[in-house]
């Protein structure tokens, strides 16, 4: 009897492979500095098309450094640089940057402080946030500390505008202001905030966001750099018709629905609709799926029965209100941004991980096709080296892009199948052992997922910082 449980605890159960997501914590779409900006610019799947069309698919050569010491995870050092190219479409002073941080908790940015700086005549800047969970309020400033050549002559611009910021806000309507600072009440449910200078008393931006169920709604506004709205003091005296027409043309209103919303592990399906400063309608959807196949790589082991992979995909329509380029011309600020208005557009991207080590990417949309082939090593530090290639319709000419990035920031994360059990190993690419379904599977006789596993998150091994709950 002993030999026979002896043999049965010597034969090797067969598995399933579940990588880490190819991207660290640090990458997902709550964002390290998210509460120090608008929650309405990171809400709508705005965080996840950007990192969709824009990570390893942009032309030019650009490097990451993101580390952390294992001896105090609480602190960061970032530096990012970029080449000519980068340079000539974003500005130079946007060649490159470093960013020290501390944040109060390794695992939740909900309170840091960090200082930015440029590498050419762009200054450095401090920047503190502070949030309590328990009373659900927070606060945040940023301020120069050092002048360059480049700022003589003008002002700093809002926390989401600088040219050191990392664009996940919008263009800073407010204009240029010394110091920017603004107060915010975020709950799982309910968010809102103002943002402004406490110098000239100007406002660059008001937000308001809720959640209810699978449904979310918010608005926001964005004062122009003159006219009544940036300036409180300026509206005892103004006419209403222009207030009105003002608050038009810097108003905007999103409402989006998600079905799994605070489900981890069960993929993430978004559409927005968003009304854009009575200019533009942008329509948007992703789609986060974690999906498991076949495994038919050579080079893993007989046991290996299947593989588990990532899957985003994504939409953006961009559309504007008249069909002559025209817009409302009722107030300063919307006249102030119908010079710079932002063309139509559609893009549809998305990205595989195969395993641990690749992703593949493709975007296509109005302006450009592009694809791209990322590898990373998981050492210590972690290496990514990602190449792309594609065409540009406007200059009738290829593009290239190379991104190099070396970290050890963030944690790693995982996501199950809806059919997966409880964990098994510890290695980096974990394992749980094949289902009766799984071996189905690999039969060619179709998988079987039982009702009870469907919606069931306690079976998905992915977990969440306590900040991801917070609007």
């Amino acid at each position: 009897m002993g030999q026979i449980l002896s043999a049965e605890q010597e034969q090797v159960s067969e598995v399933v492979l579940v990588p880490p997501l190819f991207e660290r914590d640090h990458k997902t779409a709550q964002g390290r500095s998210r509460m120090a900006k608008s929650s309405y610019d990171f809400l709508f799947c705005k965080a996840q098309l950007k990192w969709l069309f824009n990570d390893y698919l942009r032309p030019g050569g650009r490097s990451l450094l993101h580390f952390s010491p294992a001896e105090d995870p609480r602190m960061s050092i970032t530096a990012r640089l970029r080449t000519d190219i980068e340079r000539e479409r974003l500005g130079q002073n946007s060649a490159g940057a470093a960013t020290i941080r501390f944040q109060a908790s390794p695992v939740d940015p909900l309170s840091f402080i960090d200082v930015k700086a440029a590498v050419q005549g762009g200054g450095a800047r401090l920047r503190g946030c502070y949030f309590n969970p328990a009373s659900c309020f927070g606060a945040f400033v940023e301020l120069p500390i050092a002048d360059a050549e480049a700022y003589d002559s003008r002002r700093w611009q809002a926390a989401t505008s600088t040219p050191l910021g990392n664009g996940d806000g919008a263009r800073g309507a407010a204009g240029s202001v010394d110091v920017c600072a603004g107060l915010r009440y975020s709950s799982p449910v309910f968010s809102a905030g103002v943002m402004g200078s406490p110098l000239d008393g100007g406002i660059n931006a008001l937000w308001m966001v809720g959640r209810h169920g699978a449904m979310m709604a918010g608005l926001q506004v964005r004062p122009g750099a003159s006219g009544c709205l940036s300036n409180p003091r300026a509206l005892s005296g103004a006419e209403p018709g222009r207030l009105w027409g003002e608050l038009r043309g810097a108003t905007s209103l999103a409402v989006a629905y998600s079905p799994a919303a605070g489900t981890p592990g069960r993929g993430a399906f978004t559409t927005a609709l968003e009304l854009q400063e009575q200019q533009r309608l942008v329509l948007s959807f992703m789609h986060h799926m974690a999906v498991q196949r076949l495994c038919k790589n050579p080079f893993e082991d007989e046991q290996v029965v299947g593989v588990t992979n990532y899957i985003n995909i994504g939409l953006q329509v961009v559309t504007q209100l008249r069909n002559d380029g025209s817009f409302p011309s009722d107030g300063v600020a919307s006249k102030q941004r119908a010079r710079d208005p932002v063309e139509p557009s559609l893009r549809l991207g998305a990205s595989w991980q195969v395993n641990k080590n690749w992703l593949a990417k493709v975007l296509v949309g109005t302006d450009a096709a592009v694809a791209a082939l990322a590898f990373k090593a998981w050492w210590q530090p972690s290496f990514t080296l990602a190449a792309n290639a594609g065409w540009d319709y406007k200059k009738r000419s290829p593009r290239f892009g190379l991104v190099l990035n070396v970290e050890n920031y963030g944690n790693i994360r995982y996501e199950r199948f809806s059919g997966a059990q409880r964990l098994q190993g510890s290695a980096l690419v974990q394992r749980h052992a094949a289902l009766p379904e799984d071996l189905a599977n690999k039969a060619g006789r179709g998988l079987l997922v039982q009702k009870k596993d469907l919606d069931n998150p306690a079976i998905l091994g992915q977990t969440q910082p306590e900040s991801a709950k917070y609007l």
